[in-house]
């Protein structure tokens, strides 16, 4: 894979003008693609599950969470008028560009919510050069979103931020509703800094539950101290955890869904700059956002032209969720608040600062994760496992897996038929001889510790699996229990690494079997499974292209064995690195049913 030669490629992201600058390059090829009289973005012909009339919308929207705050930071662009023609058209029933009369749980719900920071933000830039008229359609718009259903989860802060713009402007508001919205988002709230609705925990809290309420602290603080002060102290929180997503590097650990706003990830700590919080000391949380941002625009997300494309690290819909359409990757622009803080603000005014030193394995309690970091910079997690209420785009990959590696990835499936076919990385499944191949999903009796996290779950009606994934310096150790009424397949995948690089012909490969050991390293990466008395027999696999949100191409080491009627046990050490043949620095490691013994240290399985 290789980036475009593109300008903002070679934007150092050092300081506040260079992050503007940034903005406006991302911004300046959307310009021929506005639709609907402005107020649609047209870059590609995919689909969503809401219609394509929709989806323009939301893609001219999500500029403005990038634009609102460009504006509000006191810069400007030459190209301007034409993107706010949407806020002139689009509430126009009589206009061509109509964005349409809103229903119940529609997606122009969730695109609101840029439209009202931007009138938070600046009233005089988005609300007050509009005509008498524009600016009732635009109120009469906005309004549609109230008392009516919508799904049950973080989308009503949507209807807080309508009503709260609304009402910073003197215009007519249902502030009864918005109570209610906000007390029933406070019933989402966990515990230790966590939210959680339908979905599990995953990067809706940073982007979403969090990151909205910092903007409500904002505009609300004065007149609702009381919630406010809980929204801060929750976020304080929240922010020592989420901290050990991110490598020094820039990068963050890919978990769960909506993996396509890329840069999102690091939007929760630009608004915490934004709300005056500091939740980790300025110049760790200004270097957190800026070698996110950095890392990020090094990478081929862009097309040709300069625009955001749909996957991860790479162009990729094999990735990507039902709710993915062509400009829903500019969601990324919400980290692009800080650019609303002045120049004088201790977010922009301190040095930068290198990643707090941080433990080598950190247990978050709440989503039941191990955290581990590396000696080569990688952040690896640990899942007990979670499973969301409703089925979703590869739902097993992306909430289910064994490990995600920040460095490493993780890869979808486009068929359980074949194993080539599954993202066959960080993962154990189970066949009964038909070539179908079953993953973990639907966990039960989760607990953890510092030291290991476990999950009981049913691949089949007649075997039940117990897994306790264990930190184990730069690896991991997974141990199965098997209980069965009848004989299995399994196979077990270690991490993938990068096979071809960049325009380069077959690199040159080192596939090293042992008996009981699969390990293959390229200059760039290798990566080792190993067996733990189960007698399995190691193999590679070549998944098909595409299915790492990464590696465009990979090679995983994997094992093979038979699961027999009754109790049964499996084990295996598992690791990755940036350093070549790291199966020479395995940890020693044996286990005997009640606990596992790493290079001398016993810990008994809970």
């Amino acid at each position: 894979m290789k980036s475009f030669d593109l300008p903002i490629t070679k934007n150092p992201l050092k300081t506040r003008d260079d992050v503007a600058k940034a903005l406006i390059t991302m911004l300046e090829p959307c310009k021929d693609q506005l639709v609907l009289e402005g107020g649609g973005l047209f870059v590609g012909n995919s689909d969503a599950h809401y219609s394509s009339r929709v989806a323009l919308m939301e893609g001219w929207s999500r500029l403005l969470w990038g634009i609102g705050p460009l504006y509000k930071g006191g810069y400007s662009f030459d190209d301007f008028p034409a993107f706010f023609a949407g806020f002139k058209h689009g509430p126009d029933p009589e206009s061509d560009g109509f964005w349409g009369h809103v229903p119940p749980s529609d997606q122009r719900m969730v695109e609101m919510a840029a439209i009202s920071l931007c009138l938070l933000l600046s009233r005089e830039t988005f609300f007050d050069p509009l005509s008498d008229r524009e600016k009732d359609n635009l109120a009469a718009w906005l309004r549609e979103i109230n008392r009516k259903k919508m799904s049950d989860n973080n989308w009503h802060f949507f209807r807080v931020l309508v009503n709260l713009a609304l009402d910073s402007l003197g215009l007519e508001s249902d502030q009864e509703q918005m109570e209610e919205d906000l007390i029933f988002l406070e019933s989402l709230y966990a515990d230790d800094g966590w939210y959680h609705d339908a979905i599990p925990f995953d990067n809706y809290n940073p982007f979403a539950f969090h990151f909205y309420s910092m903007i409500y602290y904002v505009y609300a603080k004065d007149r609702d101290p009381e919630r406010c002060a809980r929204f801060k102290e929750r976020a304080m929180l929240f922010a020592r955890q989420y901290v050990t997503y991110f490598t020094d590097k820039g990068n963050s650990v890919p978990y769960g869904r909506s993996l396509t706003y890329r840069f999102a990830v690091s939007s929760f700590f630009a608004a915490c700059a934004f709300a005056g919080i500091e939740v980790l000391p300025w110049g760790e949380l200004k270097g957190i956002v800026l070698r996110n941002l950095r890392w990020w625009f090094a990478q081929p997300i862009f097309d040709s032209k300069g625009l955001l494309t749909i996957g991860y690290r790479y162009s990729s819909l094999v990735m990507a969720d039902e709710y993915n359409a062509p400009g829903s990757p500019y969601w990324a622009f919400k980290t692009f608040i800080i650019l609303a803080i002045g120049e004088d603000h201790p977010f922009w005014q301190a040095e930068e600062k290198p990643m707090p030193k941080l433990d080598k394995v950190t247990y978050l309690r709440m989503p039941g994760t191990l955290m581990c970091r590396t000696s080569d910079d990688d952040v690896v997690m640990l899942s007990a496992g979670q499973y969301p209420a409703f089925e979703m785009n590869h739902l097993a990959e992306k909430y289910c897996k064994f490990a995600y590696s920040a460095d490493y990835g993780f890869s979808v499936s486009i068929s359980n038929w074949g194993f080539e076919f599954t993202g066959c990385d960080s993962m154990l499944f189970i066949s009964d001889g038909d070539n179908y191949w079953r993953p973990r999903r639907e966990v039960k009796d989760v607990i953890g510790c510092r030291e290991m996290v476990r999950s009981t779950w049913q691949p089949f009606g007649d075997l039940t699996i117990t897994t306790w994934l264990i930190p184990a310096g730069d690896f991991h150790v997974r141990i199965h229990k098997f209980v069965s009424k009848r004989e299995f397949i399994s196979r077990e995948g270690g991490f993938g690494i990068l096979h071809f690089r960049e325009h380069e012909l077959e690199p040159e490969v080192d596939f090293h079997e042992e008996k009981d050991l699969y390990g293959i390293s390229v200059p760039w990466a290798s990566t080792v499974i190993k067996d733990i008395g189960g007698g399995r027999k190691p193999f590679w696999a070549k998944p098909r292209p595409n299915l790492n949100l990464v590696a465009s191409t990979t090679m995983v080491p994997c094992l093979e064995g038979k699961i027999g009627k009754g109790e049964s046990w499996y084990g295996c050490v598992v690791g990755a690195s940036s350093k070549e043949r790291n199966w020479k620095k395995l940890p020693d490691v044996t286990f005997n049913g009640s606990s596992v013994t790493i290079d001398g240290k016993e810990l008994r399985l809970i």
